[in-house]
């Protein structure tokens, strides 16, 4: 007898909907899975074995063949055990088919018959496209769930065991109340319903719910960090408004103590608030990497990453044979802060030139590939020298030119062309030490919003966002100078020998800075504030 079941399948941050097939037939005892299904998939057999006797029901004795479709996409994961097992019961007749129409099924089974939480829920039921009447699944990911259910009325239903879902499928038992209310609180409010992406709604069956504001823990949060605490940097901190308001990568140079670190770890508390579509979206690629909190299945705030030098390759941009979203991709949306930037070495450093022009990672495993988001801000911050103190007008550098030079060389020209901004870092004197607090977050923050505000306006109806995500044709239209900055851009191209690249990024570089000053037109000084933010690569190149 033929069974069909119904569960969701992932490809990169893609769900895509799958139909589980199972044909229980006489002969000798055989399990086979076909379909293109991973190690997990393929040890599926023996969790499904175990979870139907122990939950008292039968196996089949015979030749049992599942398949998982589409065949031509590679399945991977543990989640595909519930709908499987599900399958199997009811290629035996214990399930009448007409029960199995409209619902899907996502969950691990361990040897009891216990569903367990998976990751991935949440773009795998963005993937199911709403056709599902009903969605069963593990406690741990009911509200991650709920989150991604249509307005087309879909439910989702947490099931403890296997047996508690059979009984409800053969109307042997009323199907379990969750009161996502009650759960979601401190998460979400009643509202009104708020799409997302299109046709994503943050419904279930219980009724509409919409996307919090930051909660009193976000706050508290934020209160933590200030600029304010940061005394002195009064350049470094108006080139980092510069950066988060034009979504400009910043590399910040200078001697250990002076601030560096200090400065980026401060950057969260002036990013702007993301919009549900980019919530959703980053919220996704956590899912996948099973870093979604079960208490709170959204991402609110911008991520901010700060990595290790120690860090592999596959954990920058992901990989492995289930490829997981790497440092770079949970970075979407948010900051990529890299400490003692030269310290990683240029074989890692050299892999952000892609998804840095790109903003996105392509990953080609086992003839299938796999695409992640990678839209971030780069910030980083090194030592300008091996010792730290070169240019330091306290301690003396202590080395030579050939390691200058094998140390800087960690930085390429090519990844150079992609990093829009470089500040120098001095040592703060006493009597700024000592200063009054200036320069606050709040106060850097409503900067940054309003120079996003414009750009907002500015790039309405296109899929732009900010300043550094400019095409070509925006540059012609957005980015001209007036005489004087035309005059000024020639002389700076030919004598410091632009590159294209280069010449595009000051543009940008310029018009951001216009828009942080409130200016209409680009002008000299912000052509030359522009140019300054990229002299320290030039200077590289002439040492």
């Amino acid at each position: 007898m033929l069974a069909i079941t119904k569960t969701a399948g992932l490809s990169g941050i893609r769900g895509m909907e799958v139909t589980v097939e199972a044909v229980a037939e006489h002969g000798l005892p055989a399990y086979h899975v076909i379909g293109l299904g991973d190690t997990a998939v393929k040890e599926s057999a023996e969790r499904v074995r175990g979870a139907i006797l122990n939950s008292g029901f039968t196996y089949p004795k015979g030749r049992l063949t599942v398949n998982l479709s589409p065949a031509w996409v590679r399945k991977s994961g543990s989640h595909y055990d519930l709908a499987i097992a599900v399958a199997i019961l009811a290629a035996q007749g214990l399930i009448r088919q007409e029960a199995l129409v409209g619902r899907a099924f996502l969950g691990e089974l361990n040897l009891s018959g216990e569903v367990q939480g998976v990751r991935g829920v949440l773009p795998m039921m963005c993937g199911l496209n709403g056709n599902m009447r009903e969605v069963y699944l593990a406690q741990a990911n009911l509200r991650e769930a709920g989150l991604a259910a249509r307005d087309s009325g879909t439910s989702v239903i947490a099931v403890q065991d296997l047996r508690k879902l059979i009984a409800v499928l053969r109307g042997e038992a009323a199907k379990p109340s969750t009161d996502l209310r009650r759960m979601w609180q401190g998460v979400y409010t009643t509202g009104s319903r708020q799409t997302l992406q299109g046709a994503h709604t943050v419904e279930a069956h219980t009724g509409n719910m919409q996307m919090a504001e930051t909660s009193e823990e976000d706050a508290a949060q934020s209160a933590e960090l200030d600029f304010a605490d940061v005394k002195g940097q009064f350049a470094a901190k108006e080139a980092i408004v510069t950066a988060v308001s034009g979504g400009h990568g910043i590399l910040l140079i200078g001697s250990p103590g002076t601030g560096k670190t200090m400065l980026a770890r401060r950057i969260p508390t002036i990013l702007p608030e993301m919009t549900q579509a980019e919530q959703l979206e980053t919220s996704m690629i956590y899912s996948v990497a099973g870093k979604l909190d079960e208490n709170t299945p959204i991402i609110r705030r911008r991520p901010f990453r700060e990595l290790n030098h120690t860090i592999t390759p596959a954990g920058l941009l992901g990989g492995g044979n289930d490829p997981q979203p790497g440092e770079v991709s949970l970075a979407h949306n948010g900051i990529l802060f890299m400490d003692e930037f030269l310290e990683f070495g240029r074989q890692k450093t050299e892999l952000l030139r892609k998804p840095m022009e790109e903003g996105e990672i392509r990953l080609l495993r086992r003839g299938q590939r796999y695409v992640f988001p990678a839209e971030f801000s780069l910030v980083a911050a090194s030592n300008p020298c091996p010792c730290g103190y070169l240019g330091d007008e306290t301690h003396p550098c202590s080395c030579s030119r050939t390691q200058i030079d094998k140390y800087r060389a960690h930085l390429s020209g090519p990844l150079c062309e992609r990093i829009d901004m470089c500040v120098e870092i001095r040592r703060a004197d006493y009597e700024a030490l000592h200063a009054p607090a200036t320069g606050s977050s709040a106060e850097m923050r409503e900067r940054v919003l309003r120079a996003r505000e414009i750009q907002k306006t500015r790039f309405a109806g296109s899929c732009v966002r900010c300043n550094a995500a400019m095409h070509e044709a925006q540059l012609q239209e957005f980015c001209m100078p007036d005489e004087a900055g035309k005059a000024f851009l020639r002389l700076a191209y030919e004598r410091y020998h632009l590159s294209p690249r280069r010449y595009h990024k000051i543009l940008k570089l310029a018009r951001t800075i216009a828009d942080v000053r409130g200016d209409a037109v680009i002008g000299q000084p912000h052509l030359a504030g522009a140019l300054q933010y990229t002299r320290f690569f030039d200077e590289r190149d002439e040492a």
